[in-house]
């Protein structure tokens, strides 16, 4: 009888659901970045290469630095652009891709003024929108900007927030891009 009811209560112990050990590491502080240009007296010409090199870049068919213009930043690319902590020790933005799909949109905005046939290129911002495709959460967040976000089951972790912010590379590379023109002759 001893036997018999030892047998039913390993069953029942093997059986049961085991708690998930996930725990949310959310990113490390990162520096602001200045994103003031500061540039004059471009020709229209100097704006047109510059165009010209951030669609070469980035894929687009064509853009306006007058305008704000939109990134899709390819999947296996959005580490290296956001930081949203980790799950464990993996990459939180890589376990949402694993999990639910997601996407990273990226818009620019450059203040850009005309002075006669001369340009200002005056600040630069970017907003970001990372999403997870499955559950629909977005994350909005701005160059200099992280953002908090509540969710709705914290998969066991006592912190119901997730962090996300930029890793200032977008800026960077686009800060690069325009300076670059400004060093030609």
């Amino acid at each position: 009888m001893f036997q018999k009811y030892f047998l039913i209560s390993i069953f029942l112990v093997s059986c049961e659901v085991q708690e998930s050990k996930n725990i949310y590491t959310p990113p490390i502080n990162s520096k602001n970045i200045e994103t003031t240009l500061n540039i004059k007296n471009y020709s229209k010409e100097k704006i047109k290469k510059i165009e010209l090199n951030i669609v070469s870049l980035y894929g687009l068919e064509s853009i306006e630095l007058s305008r704000d213009f939109n990134l899709d930043i390819k999947i296996l690319d959005i580490p290296k652009y956001i930081d949203c902590g980790h799950m464990n020790d993996e990459v939180y933005v890589e376990y949402i891709e694993r999990i639910f799909g997601s996407s990273l949109k990226a818009t620019v905005k450059i203040d850009l003024t005309k002075d006669e046939n001369l340009y200002s290129l005056n600040k630069m911002l970017i907003n970001f929108l990372f999403m997870s495709k499955e559950t629909g959460t977005r994350w909005k967040f701005k160059t200099n900007s992280p953002k908090e976000l509540l969710v709705g089951n914290p998969v066991y972790d006592e912190n119901p927030y997730r962090t996300c912010t930029t890793k200032n590379v977008l800026e960077k590379e686009i800060i690069k891009l325009i300076k670059d023109e400004d060093n030609k002759v």
